[in-house]
């Protein structure tokens, strides 16, 4: 699956004020490349993100999936393409409360048309991913006991659940220390070199260096 934003902008109306984060913005997410978006809090990153992913419309301009503007989806098809697609790691951790970590992680699976053979399959992948972020042995937890940054790598597994072709990560190094960071941005160059296509918006330097492309985000255009 491919993605492309063209001439994307983006107005909100704040304290009866108008307010443009995104003005003629196009990017293109290419399959085996790792894209870094950059700037201030507030610059309009997380706006960006979320467009591309389908969870917000833009107020002009237009977004292509594999080729077709997704103007012409209805929002359940927006739904099921992204929950097959796109993992989407947003900076909230949007985790279920009454859910173990295992099953939070597993939780994208039955957003799909999988079978019940298929859903014993998913225990197997969840375990894998939890071991890959150190959180198996909080497999049987509750998010309301878990740190900030287990939360954080428990969002990033959940993403990464369905075998997504493409990542988008909202600030996914956010109540990481530098170790665990450094194992997420090693992941993440792991899946590009798989030929996932991944966009992390960051404010971590060391995350925007390793990236193939670097992208700053200023006064609602990319430089």
């Amino acid at each position: 699956m491919n993605i492309e934003l063209k001439d994307i902008s983006k107005t909100f109306w704040q304290n009866g004020i108008e307010r443009t984060v995104l003005k003629n913005t196009s990017l293109k997410l290419q399959q085996g490349k790792i894209i870094a978006l950059t700037g201030v809090s507030g610059a309009g990153k997380s706006t960006l993100l979320s467009i591309a992913a389908g969870i917000q419309k833009p107020s002009s301009g237009s977004v292509f999936w594999n080729g077709t503007d997704i103007a012409e989806f209805s929002d359940d098809e927006i739904s099921k393409l992204r929950n097959k697609n796109i993992g989407f790691v947003s900076q909230e951790y949007s985790l279920i409360p009454s859910l173990n970590v295992l099953d939070n992680v597993r939780l994208p699976f039955f957003l799909t048309d999988g079978s019940k053979s298929d859903a014993r399959q998913t225990i197997f992948r969840a375990r894998e991913l939890l071991v890959q972020l150190g959180l198996e042995k909080l497999s049987e937890s509750f998010p309301g006991t878990l740190s900030g940054g287990e939360n954080r790598r428990t969002v990033i597994a959940r993403a990464l659940m369905n075998d997504p072709e493409i990542i988008i990560a909202d600030e996914p190094s956010s109540n990481l220390d530098s170790e665990q960071a450094d194992k997420i941005n090693q992941i993440f160059r792991t899946l590009a070199k798989n030929g996932k296509a991944v966009l992390l918006a960051t404010h971590d330097e060391k995350a925007a260096a390793f990236c193939d492309e670097h992208y700053v985000l200023e006064n609602g255009k990319l430089r």
